[in-house]
């Protein structure tokens, strides 16, 4: 199981040596083993980096007031600094599994609720209170928790001389590739601690914009458009620096970063801007894999790092991740008719003629993916184009998918327009991105056209809860431990 921090940037150095049991990223890629061991070899002294530059940095707190050990090394190297953004030990790669937990996309079991935290069920049942008192949440300190390694890594390259033009390259890469970290960092805790976004509202508010990596410097929260501009602005600026596709999907690339415009622009209702990001994705690379090809017969259906990883990320584990009770809402299954490929590879039944479990993980192991693969890409592009006057290109977006998707002989034979077409997007992107990290973030946009808005249930377990859409429920409270020590205006649910 991930924990979380105590606060977003305090007491780092535990959680960095904490999470010194767990499995990397490279030790289950076949396709990056000699990186692998070089990695691992260097892991220890990034990890001591860390731990001193904490320490030197200082806080409150008696254990960072004392006197650092002078063996203790600060990052700064170009190494040093490329190991601070490959830490997937430590959260680079990592999502937050609260919009997924709160979706509609699984119902949990009784056994599976009985071993919930309390934050869990609260938010799964969609309740007013979803904390204990100074209680902190892994939704919110991991993603500032990856923020602060890419601050840490872009106020040292400040300082860093190159002595070559390789150097410089190197030094405009890395660059690019932490502020690519905190764009997704940012986002990350304003989908799920921020009110849906209306860009025909003034002043609503965002989250705590962290440009620094001094810990003692306190933020409140910006507003919406705020957080957004600076989101576009970190994914945008100095993008032609970052390699076209990267060697590693768990690294920053052109690719990744129109790719994750894509997303943000949409979530935006920005719709021309999502299409031309999305556009500038595909036009890189477009590679799907054809079900048709794969074989269905495997305990993962797909392979680590397979081709349509265009960044890879996992949802932080916890109870769930795996566990027999955590069904698919059984509303899914009625969705796919005879022709389509993809219920072999995304479901495995479990206990009763009802209840299916999800092995589709694009990770290729049991970590729920919470990256951006290429089918996202085609969908946003499709979803953008149809709602910005680029209705052939959103057919043509959605037929290369089908095609993938569906028995050999399937085809649609004609364009769609208007409501149709969206109609069909808006299926197809709840049939083909469910257990991702997407969602929640889809539900919270699309409440605002009442023709797609949607009312959660939890009819399959014994409390049924409700949600409506819009509900101020949408926006999870800050934790108790972050509003003691970076006091701010608090959600109201």
């Amino acid at each position: 199981m991930d924990f979380p921090f105590l606060s977003s940037y305090w007491l780092l150095p535990f959680s960095v040596l904490r999470d010194l049991s767990f499995p990397s990223l490279w030790e289950r890629g076949e396709i990056i083993k000699d990186i692998n061991r070089n990695l691992i070899m260097k892991n220890t002294r990034y990890l001591l980096c860390l731990l001193g530059l904490a320490l030197i940095l200082g806080s409150c707190s008696e254990f960072l007031d004392s006197k650092p050990n002078k063996n203790l090394v600060v990052p700064k190297t170009l190494d040093d600094f490329q190991g601070l953004l490959d830490a997937e030990l430590n959260g680079m790669n990592v999502v937050p599994m609260g919009g997924f937990v709160s979706s509609d996309d699984a119902y949990f079991g009784p056994g599976l609720l009985a071993r919930l935290s309390f934050n869990q069920e609260a938010i799964y049942f969609w309740r007013k209170e979803i904390y204990l008192p100074d209680e902190n949440d892994a939704n919110w300190s991991y993603p500032y928790q990856k923020i602060f390694y890419a601050n840490v890594v872009l106020d040292g390259l400040k300082s860093f001389s190159p002595k070559s033009e390789i150097e410089r390259q190197r030094m405009l890469e890395l660059e690019s590739s932490a502020k690519f970290y905190r764009a997704m960092g940012h986002f990350e805790v304003l989908m799920l601690f921020a009110e849906p976004f209306d860009p025909s509202i003034e002043g609503q508010l965002g989250i705590p914009i962290r440009l620094s990596s001094d810990i003692n410097v306190k933020s409140g929260r910006a507003t919406m458009k705020e957080s957004f501009a600076q989101i576009v602005s970190d994914l945008e600026e100095g993008m032609d620096n970052l390699p076209v596709k990267a060697d590693i999907p768990s690294r920053p690339s052109q690719w990744a970063a129109n790719a994750m415009l894509g997303r943000v622009y949409l979530t935006m209702h920005a719709f021309g801007e999502s299409f031309e990001a999305s556009s500038n994705a595909l036009a890189i690379d477009d590679e799907l894999m054809d079900y048709n090809e794969l074989d269905s017969s495997l305990n993962y259906s797909f392979e680590v790092m397979h081709p349509e990883t265009v960044f890879y990320g996992r949802q932080l584990t916890s109870t769930f991740t795996g566990n027999a009770e955590n069904y698919v809402n059984p509303e899914l299954l009625g969705l796919y008719d005879s022709l389509d490929l993809r219920p072999f590879f995304f479901f495995k039944q479990s206990s009763g003629p009802e209840r299916f479990i999800f092995r589709g993980n694009y990770t290729g192991d049991f970590y729920q993916f919470g990256g951006i693969a290429t089918d996202e890409v085609l969908l946003n592009l499709a979803e953008a184009g149809a709602r910005s006057g680029h209705e052939a290109e959103a057919n043509e977006a959605l037929k290369y998918l089908l095609e993938n998707r569906m028995a050999e002989g399937f085809q649609l034979e004609e364009d769609l327009t208007g409501e149709e077409l969206m109609e069909l997007i808006l299926l197809e992107r709840r049939k083909e991105l469910l257990f991702r990290d997407i969602r929640w973030m889809d539900l919270k946009r699309h409440n605002l056209y009442p023709a797609y808005e949607t009312t959660l249930t939890r009819e399959f377990n014994e409390e049924d809860a409700v949600l409506p859409p819009n509900s101020s429920r949408y926006a999870f409270e800050i934790p108790p431990l972050e509003m003691q020590l970076n006091p701010m205006t608090q959600n109201e649910r």
